[in-house]
């Protein structure tokens, strides 16, 4: 018996449904930043974070330490450098974030 075959339906729809994505999203990489669906969805994901879970964590007393915060950073950089790169430069900058930055560093897009 296969390898695939041993595998549950759901994960081989999962599976299956992985590889559309990324085949889609390869193409998708093609485009101009702004017709980039991957980076339509990246944006509404971060507007919902901005919206539902960032207020909750600055009761909290939780505060980004880059000026302009990472969550508006990430949405100019996905605006401007699209999905690939965009990612990237978003990756470069959430490593930096920890104790040996002080708060208030300025980061422009």
């Amino acid at each position: 018996m296969s390898r695939w075959r041993r595998l549950s339906p759901l994960r081989r729809t999962l599976l299956v449904a992985f590889g559309l994505f990324l085949v889609a999203a390869l193409g998708d990489w093609t485009r101009a930043p702004a017709r980039q669906w991957t980076v339509r969805v990246e944006r509404a994901a971060i507007a919902r974070y901005q919206a539902w879970v960032s207020p909750w964590m600055a009761r909290g007393g939780v505060r980004c330490r880059f000026e302009p915060s990472c969550s508006w950073f990430a949405m100019a950089v996905l605006a401007e450098d699209g999905a690939v790169r965009g990612n990237l430069r978003i990756a470069w900058r959430l490593l930096r974030c920890g104790p040996w930055t002080t708060a208030g560093t300025s980061d422009p897009p």
